[in-house]
């Protein structure tokens, strides 16, 4: 058969950052249709991926470019902030290829699959949970409903046209099995970073993990009933990855999009090992918590390559970090960005602000700690307790919830008892956003940083990404005074 794999439009920089206007970076490529396009072409399928997003396709325009290619099915992929889009090209594609089969997969499919067929009515079927055991008899029975219709993780429509949901599909245990992604399908030059999260193009990322390993975050899908397993590939097997990224498409630079990469002293130990006897030159970055990480270990991927690390602090109060379940203490994640700073690997560090029982006060101290912590740069996010999250739950007994649905990073959907309004939140995270980057140390640190043109375009990038954002807040506000 012939099969695409879609990754829909988006508007990941309005949601993200509120700038409305085009940006021709911060994609990054769908690595779970990679993984998915392997095991089908693996199968004697032909295979296309067909990266929407990142090559800011219109519905019809992406339609065009299917209808060119003729497949017999169209696979997509969705995060639950984006499911509108998702939902307006299965109903696109319906109109004028009737005859494809479309499916729905991702992260909105693993934790809302029980209402997507009442919810989008273009979508014949979806696939949740791990596909990789799945996705290859759902391709190879689709024109038997007998056999289809028993198979693991899939949801479909009985002959009434009601949803029928079947058992969860199998996991594989060890992440090794799974065949590396088609990367000779993916367009590499569609994919380059937002300014100043990366250093080296071609540029690519990689995922080593499944599931989260702390899994209790009250904010997170991986927690609760909707957490998966945590397993991990082993050092050799992200090494080899690495190494023919490197040599046969030139990447240089690789952002491990693990929810937490560096931990595990002996594992990063093995893999840094590998990177340098194999001489990979790559630049790298990563994610990691404050409870997984000591000098020792940002000392040693730091010698690997790694030049910058995310960090979710969350807030400046021990108590509130206690509410959400968050695992850290303020004490470690002022040792893990003084260590950072220390060995020369630079921070991010993301905030929420508004979350259940905060206080203004307590949120200018997140602000201050903020400030203290002194990280390269810093997120401020409002809280957004996601439908189907413990968080949602506690949102629901306290605060007032604006909206249930997720409406981007920079607006607010939620506000805690102690503030006023919306209104009130989101000048707070204004504040915090000019405190921490308007302050003379922060600009003389940005301007010794400036040792090369590139580097300086970068800042200048990233700056105008900030007035952007500033800029429409602004616009907002001033929609909604008048």
């Amino acid at each position: 058969m012939k099969i695409v794999l879609i990754q829909p439009l988006t508007n990941f920089i309005e949601q993200a950052y509120g700038v409305k206007q085009k940006v021709r970076f911060g994609h990054a490529p769908p690595l779970g249709l990679g993984y998915v396009a392997s095991l089908l072409e693996n199968d004697g399928h032909e295979v296309r991926i067909l990266d929407a997003c990142a090559m800011e396709l219109t519905h019809d325009e992406t339609i065009d470019v299917m209808e060119d290619f003729k497949p017999d099915v169209a696979g997509l992929t969705v995060l639950t902030n984006y499911k509108r889009f998702a939902k307006e090209l299965a109903a696109a594609i319906k109109r004028r290829m009737p005859h494809v089969a479309v499916v729905l997969g991702g992260a909105h499919a693993t934790y809302f699959h029980a209402e997507i067929l009442d919810d989008m009515p273009g979508v014949d079927h979806v696939l949740y949970g791990e596909v990789d055991t799945v996705v290859r008899d759902y391709v190879r029975h689709l024109r038997d409903p007998d056999k289809l219709h028993s198979l693991k993780g899939l949801v479909y429509r009985n002959s009434k046209g009601k949803a029928v949901v079947n058992p969860r599909a199998d996991i594989l245990e060890s992440l090794d099995d799974v065949p590396m992604p088609a990367w000779h399908l993916y367009d590499f030059s569609l994919y380059r970073p937002l300014p100043l999260q990366y250093r080296r193009l071609p540029f690519f990322t990689m995922i080593t993990s499944r599931g989260c390993w702390w899994q209790r975050c009250k904010f997170c899908f991986q927690s609760g009933g909707c957490a998966m397993k945590y397993r991990r590939n082993s050092p050799g097997r992200v090494a080899d990855e690495v190494e023919i990224l490197y040599h046969r498409y030139g990447i240089r630079e690789i952002a491990f999009w693990d929810d937490t990469f560096i931990m595990n002293l002996g594992w990063l130990k093995n893999f840094t090992g590998l990177l340098k006897e194999k001489n990979l030159d790559v630049t790298w970055t990563a994610s990691g918590r404050a409870n997984t990480m000591n000098e020792e270990i940002i000392r040693t991927i730091h010698d690997a390559g790694c030049w910058s690390m995310f960090i979710g602090v969350e807030s400046g109060c021990q108590e509130l970090l206690d509410v959400i379940d968050k695992g850290i203490t303020l004490e470690q994640a002022r040792k893990v960005f003084a260590a950072a700073s220390k060995v020369g690997i630079e921070t991010r560090g993301a905030f929420m602000l508004g979350l259940p029982g905060e206080t203004p006060r307590m949120g200018r101290k997140t602000i201050d700690f903020a400030v203290a912590l002194d990280p390269t740069y810093a997120i401020f996010y409002a809280t957004h307790p996601r439908f189907g999250t413990q968080l949602y739950d506690i949102a629901q007994r306290t605060g007032k919830l604006i909206d249930k649905d997720f409406r981007g990073m920079s607006k607010v959907t939620y506000v805690p008892d102690a503030y006023r309004d919306a209104r009130e939140l989101e000048n707070l995270i204004r504040s915090a956003y000019l405190r921490f980057y308007l302050r003379p140390r922060y600009i003389l640190k940005t301007l010794l940083r400036m040792r090369s043109l590139t580097t300086a375009v970068e800042i200048v990038k990233g700056f105008l990404l900030f007035l952007g954002l500033s800029a429409t807040r602004s616009r907002r506000r001033s929609a909604e005074e008048a």
